[in-house]
């Protein structure tokens, strides 16, 4: 009996034994993270009263440099990142978005068109189709190979793209067997109905009761028709750009790091200017002066930055409204009525609302600013550690035996 309450407390001894070895292990972990914080402020924030002047120096040489590399280097990478994206989008995805559009619209108005033309029978046989066919096509073509041209896409991408192309030319062959046949209305329509397909699998493709197909939302890669296809790069684009848009953990934790850096940063230098002011009546230190200069472009480049990120997040709805808001049957009345003023769901009004968005997102006297950040950092600690170690040099060669050091 006394054997089986021995064993029954085994168990509750080996969870006390734990849970006081986590509690050791939690205190020691406490006053490691005590003493490394006292370092850490000591050397980011030390004392000048009651400490010799070469303590402070050699405190003061260690820690500004430091805090000069950190907050650069931290802010350095967010800024890069935030216009990096900008520039991405602007260039790149925004373009692509408005080309994808357009060629989806362009091949669904040639379809139209292709049907009225065939419509007439021997005469479509005999004068071809119309010109706006003609002309939507090589629209579409054009923009198909704008995007692979563009950058913005994968190389799978490319090539799912570069499918859609091949793709097109084959549907125009299947529009042009359907003009040969326009006299025979069951060849024409079979061959109409055949290029439809192509061209969208909708439900209803085979149905002609309105003038332009209905396509279903792309299922990329997987997709067979032409405008499936593309819809479905569109909607990776649109992916791409709400994950570039949004704030990344890395970019708000480096933004967090360099803030609080900036900030013990910039008490330092003063702190240390005061410091030589009274201890060894330097008025004024030009180099320590010239190194606190690029603290001066921070407000301009969080502004800057801030800015950027504001248009990415605006551009994010208007990339919406281009994949889901456009239609064919818009196009065609702003082509046929351009005088009736803009229309707020036409490609070409959507386009300016996200250049002019993206465009303005940003100073423009600060391109090509973001590689210099960091240097400019490098820059300042050199410049700051310099300094202060000439005029510790100086105070140790002055020093003599027996004064007070």
């Amino acid at each position: 009996m006394a054997r089986k309450e021995t064993r029954r407390l085994a168990p509750d001894g080996r969870l006390r034994a734990l849970a006081q070895g986590a509690v050791r292990l939690g205190r020691a972990a406490a006053s490691v993270a005590a003493e490394l914080a006292r370092r850490i402020r000591r050397y980011a924030w030390p004392q000048a009263a009651g400490r010799r002047n070469r303590v402070y120096l050699r405190d003061r040489l260690v820690a500004v440099p430091l805090l000069a590399v950190v907050a650069f280097g931290a802010f350095g990478w967010a800024y890069a990142g935030v216009r990096g994206d900008s520039a991405y989008v602007r260039d790149r995805v925004a373009p692509a978005l408005v080309d994808l559009a357009d060629a989806k619209a362009s091949l669904l108005i040639a379809q139209g068109e292709a049907e009225q033309s065939l419509d007439e029978g021997r005469a479509a046989e005999l004068g071809g189709l119309s010109e706006r066919y003609r002309t939507r096509i090589a629209r579409a073509t054009q923009r198909l190979n704008q995007v692979t041209r563009g950058g913005a896409l994968t190389v799978a991408e490319e090539q799912d793209l570069r499918v859609a192309s091949a793709l097109v030319v084959d549907y125009t062959g299947w529009i042009g067997r359907a003009q040969g046949h326009a006299a025979d209305p069951v060849l024409r329509d079979a061959e109409l109905t055949y290029a439809r397909s192509m061209l969208c699998s909708a439900p209803a493709a085979a149905e002609r009761a309105s003038r332009y197909p209905e396509c279903q939302p792309g299922t990329g890669s997987g997709a067979t028709a032409i405008v499936d296809r593309v819809s479905g790069l569109e909607e990776r684009l649109r992916e791409r750009l709400a994950d570039r848009a949004a704030w990344g953990a890395g970019v708000i934790a480096a933004a967090i790091v360099s803030g609080l850096a900036f900030v013990l940063l910039a008490a330092g230098l003063w702190r240390t200017v005061s410091f030589l002011r009274r201890r060894f009546r330097i008025r004024l230190s030009i180099p320590l002066t010239a190194a606190s200069l690029p603290l001066l472009a921070l407000p301009f480049l969080t502004a800057d930055a801030l800015l950027a990120q504001h248009a990415q997040d605006g551009a994010v709805p208007v990339a919406d409204a281009l994949a889901e808001r456009t239609s064919p049957t818009t196009e065609s009345i702003v082509e046929e009525h351009p005088f009736d003023g803009p229309d707020p769901g036409a490609i070409e009004v959507l386009e300016t609302r996200l250049d002019d968005g993206l465009a303005d997102g940003r100073l423009a006297f600060l391109d090509g600013a973001a590689p210099f950040v960091f240097p400019a950092g490098l820059a300042c600690a050199a410049v700051t550690g310099g300094a202060l170690h000439g005029y510790r040099r100086e105070y140790l060669v002055v020093t003599r035996r027996g004064a007070v050091s």
